[in-house]
């Protein structure tokens, strides 16, 4: 048991010693001010480790810390791709200029309706009405091919039992008062027709119609309706004169349309 102690003792008085020693050359190195060692002395420092560790160099003791990795640079983000521009809209193609309408045709004046009358006339048809046709005499024949004023001379049926030279003279004046009455349709002039129609009319000491026909016809359907019409405008005519002795008075008429 003792033996195992000594070496600690031996140590430990090594120790002490050698502290001691270092304790009285830093008192001799503080009283001397140049710090300049008196001739023939020395001193030795000795530090003294415990057992077990060994002296080395203090550098050597303390491992340096390693320098730390640099941080790896990140990657630079990829440039986002220019958008592409938008492709310019097609401009719209001009719309067509709208085509002038055409001016509308002036419509043809309505005919005016047939009034009702006592004796029917005969009416053309309409497949003949653009076309001169042979007209059919219808009673006594006249001079249907005179023209109007010509007509005004023309003889008309002696009655009988009266002035003949008064019924002439009545004569001229229900053909006159016609002539004020007569329309040439337009429709028909615009289709350059012409031509002569006859009519043969009685009345009464009046004036008024009893009847009438279409002894001639023109030829066209629009002039044959047109002296119809004529004879509808007209009544009554004017009344027979007193010369006049018959209760009755029936005439024929040539009714003419033409263009000059």
């Amino acid at each position: 048991m003792r033996m195992r102690g000594f070496p600690w003792v031996v140590a430990l008085a090594l120790a002490v010693g050698l502290h001691a020693s270092v304790i009285a050359y830093l008192a001799r190195t503080d009283m001397d001010p140049d710090g300049a060692e008196a001739p023939g002395e020395s001193g030795v420092v000795i530090d003294l480790a415990p057992a077990g560790q060994t002296l080395g160099d203090p550098e050597a003791l303390i491992e340096p810390e390693p320098e730390p990795e640099p941080e790896p640079e990140p990657e630079p983000e990829p440039e986002p791709e220019p958008e592409p521009e938008p492709e310019p809209e097609p401009e719209p193609e001009p719309e067509p200029e709208p085509e002038p309408e055409p001016e509308p045709e002036p419509e043809p004046e309505p005919e005016p309706e047939p009034e009702p009358e006592t004796e029917s006339a005969p009416q053309l048809s309409e497949s003949e009405e653009d076309q001169p046709q042979d007209a059919i005499v219808q009673g006594e024949e006249s001079e249907h091919e005179a023209p109007f004023e010509e007509a005004r001379d023309a003889p008309v049926a002696h009655q009988g039992g009266g002035d003949p030279a008064a019924e002439q003279d009545y004569a001229r004046e229900l053909r006159a008062w016609l002539e004020r009455h007569k329309e040439y349709p337009r429709q028909a002039q615009r289709r350059r027709q012409e031509g002569v129609a006859t009519v043969r009319v009685t009345i009464d000491r009046q004036g008024h119609v009893l009847s009438y026909e279409l002894a001639q016809g023109s030829g066209y359907r629009l002039l044959d309706q047109a002296v119809e019409d004529m004879i509808r405008r007209a009544d009554p005519l004017p009344a027979m004169p007193a010369d006049v002795g018959e209760s009755t008075f029936t005439f024929s008429l040539p009714v003419s349309f033409n263009l000059w």
